[in-house]
């Protein structure tokens, strides 16, 4: 579902309004907010998501019932990651990523709970080495410093990686227009223009 109405196609960021879409269920859709060639759209793709079982530490089977399901999100399993080896949390990505190589295989990190520049480095980068489609970001709806730092962070990792083309960046929890756009300029000077052209830059609300 894309809003292309004309009364949004020349604005910025900062003028756009959000709008709910009706109709829809919400716990199968997700809802984005790209930006391409500048025109913010919404576009609404069927996402299931997934947790893993903490007690067993091994990820559920991962069963789409929707045939319109394209993309699987998967909780990071923070816990597990500073409570094992590093080679067995890379295993565990890896198999996650088979299960769903069918889908769009996004992974979904919280920036508040992230404890340090080294641990965000780390966790994006084996994400992204698994074969991750998206990195999800949470925030806690106004941007913090620490939390912007952490995103320049996984940037310029993208872009040190070579992997801009393949690997795509949604921030959920936003809730402040000027903070869109804040994010925007950061992706369009770290990635380039046509990165963020490219639907590769996504706001989930």
């Amino acid at each position: 579902m894309t809003m292309t109405s004309s009364d949004v196609s020349k604005k910025k960021a900062v003028d756009f309004q959000f709008q709910s879409l009706q109709g829809c269920d919400e716990q199968d859709a997700a809802y984005y907010l790209v930006f391409e060639q500048s025109v913010p759209c919404f576009h609404s793709l069927k996402k299931q998501r997934i947790q893993l079982d903490d007690e067993n530490r091994f990820p559920i089977k991962v069963i789409a019932t929707d045939c319109a399901v394209t993309e699987i999100e998967v909780d990071f399993p923070l816990a597990f990651y500073r409570s094992c080896q590093r080679t067995e949390i890379f295993d565990l990505l890896l198999s996650l990523k088979e299960q769903c190589s069918h889908y769009t295989f996004n992974m979904r990190l919280n920036l508040d709970d992230i404890a340090s520049n080294y641990e965000v480095n780390d966790i994006a980068k084996l994400c992204i080495v698994a074969g991750a489609d998206n990195l999800t970001l949470v925030v806690d709806g106004k941007l913090s410093e620490q939390e912007e730092s952490y995103i320049v962070l996984i940037s310029n990792l993208l872009k040190s990686l070579f992997v801009a083309d393949s690997c795509g960046l949604v921030f959920a929890g936003l809730t402040a227009p000027q903070e869109i756009d804040k994010l925007v300029a950061l992706s369009k000077e770290v990635l380039g223009e046509a990165w963020v052209g490219n639907k590769q830059l996504r706001f989930e609300y």
